[in-house]
């Protein structure tokens, strides 16, 4: 066995199961109604996938005419067990899947069944949907994985050549976490840390995500287990302004009870991979003006950075049911620290939220608790919807991308969307968590929308 430092792996294995390399690999799942779409790799040319359902002994068997197979006509809302196996014998790692209907409208970019050990090193649960457009119009759909007491350092890449409609795996980044995809240039690029808290880092991709350079760290973390905390974000988009990309970032942990909000950015025309190119405002400690006018600290996290109607920017934060907090950037010092303006009034949850602009009118994707919707703040997540503003402060409902409030919050969840928003319109990829999910939580779903003009 070679030593090897490469981000890209088809796909990332562990290097106590290296015995799994020769062996066949379904790298994606996606369940319908009444059966599964498997893709799988393999080196072998004769194929066969087998299905069964959970529990039961015998296999049912059918030839793979190529390396994605639908397999059709299976109770629905029922657990099976499938895996791949090739002529010489050897055949992967079994994988679980439950069928059952998706909402109107989703197509399954991928599923992970919540008691399917396939990525139990990094996680159990799909997270951190992002997506971005290449120049030749292609989709690439990241997301990673996430669990208690485990490693939260694998990201998951797929790709849809057809806007959407059909989604094939791409590659494993490893380590990567929190990741966001972004297009700079004609180079593809993502953003994200090492592991939860750990060091933030860029990597980039000339051949469309496929093939990634070494990761670059820009600046150290720490980890999840550290009293201090380390660095974190949630794939937030970048956004130019009068020559410079801004993004945010925050840094402190759920243990240190607080996430101190920062800004990141860089001269477009700079290298993104020379670490020195990137200024930070520095962290927001909650202090000053911001505790007497806050009074008791939100979850500060998840940043939008937006440019208001003056041009003035801000950074528009998570922080309550119906409420964000929004600090101001100095965009002629871009290292300076961040100011505190106010709590501003949104119809959110306390949930991550999407904040952009388009041809001068702003969108919001929120979750939202509807009349007579039972759940407290923190399970508010299975109403996702689209609002539109001309000022920032009145806010008009467009749409729901989904609506499920009669379903149990507690298990049910659609939450942390990506978007794009091009002449194709609006699409929107979700962290999804429902047909028997652990929790609301712990999403078993990375589901695709396109919503086209709005």
């Amino acid at each position: 066995m070679k030593g090897s430092n490469k981000l890209h792996h088809r796909p990332y294995i562990p290097l106590n199961r290296m015995d799994e390399a020769d062996k066949p690999y379904i790298c994606r799942l996606a369940p319908f109604a009444d059966g599964f779409e498997l893709e799988f790799l393999a080196k072998g040319a004769e194929n066969q996938v087998l299905y069964r359902k959970r529990g039961e002994s015998e296999w049912e068997s059918v030839k793979a005419k190529n390396r994605c197979m639908r397999i059709e006509h299976l109770e629905q809302n029922t657990d099976y067990e499938c895996k791949v196996t090739e002529e010489n014998a050897a055949e992967s790692k079994i994988r679980l899947v439950r069928t059952g209907a998706v909402p109107e409208g989703a197509v399954v970019i991928n599923y992970l069944h919540p008691e399917d050990k396939a990525y139990s090193f990094s996680g159990r649960y799909l997270c951190s949907p992002s997506l971005a457009r290449l120049e030749d119009g292609t989709i690439v759909a990241g997301m990673d994985l996430f669990g208690t007491a485990m490693g939260q350092n694998l990201t998951l890449l797929f790709r849809s050549t057809d806007n959407g409609k059909t989604w094939r795996y791409l590659t494993d980044l490893y380590p990567f976490y929190w990741g966001s995809l972004f297009c700079h240039r004609g180079r593809l690029y993502i953003l994200g840390l090492s592991t939860e808290y750990g060091n933030l880092q860029i990597a980039a991709s000339d051949d469309g995500g496929k093939q990634w350079s070494a990761p670059v760290t820009i600046f150290y973390g720490s980890s999840k287990l550290c009293d201090n905390g380390g660095m974190h974000r949630a794939p937030m988009q970048m956004v130019p302004f009068q020559g410079r990309l801004y993004t945010t970032c925050e840094y402190g942990s759920w243990d240190m009870g607080s996430h101190l909000p920062a800004v990141l950015s860089i001269n477009e025309n700079e290298d993104l991979m020379v670490p020195e190119n990137w200024l930070c405002t520095g962290f927001l400690p909650f202090e000053g003006k911001w505790r007497e006018e806050a009074q008791t600290q939100g979850d500060t996290m998840e940043g939008n950075i937006i440019l208001a109607p003056d041009q003035t920017m801000y950074n528009y934060l998570r922080w309550d049911t119906g409420k964000a907090l929004k600090l101001k950037v100095d965009a002629e010092h871009p290292d300076a620290p961040l100011e505190f303006h106010s709590i501003a009034t949104m119809p959110v949850t306390n949930s991550m939220f999407r904040l952009f602009s388009q041809d001068g009118i702003y969108y919001l994707i929120s979750n939202i608790k509807e009349d007579g919707q039972k759940c407290d703040c923190w399970s508010c997540r299975n109403v996702l919807a689209v609002f539109r503003s001309e000022d920032l402060e009145n806010w008009e409902h467009v749409r729901n991308i989904v609506n499920r409030k009669d379903d149990d919050p507690q298990l049910v969840g659609f939450q942390y969307p990506a978007y794009l928003f091009d002449e194709n319109g609006l699409s929107v990829s979700v962290r999804s968590a429902f047909n028997k999910a652990h929790s609301f939580h712990d999403s078993n779903y990375i589901l695709y929308f396109n919503l086209g003009a709005i």
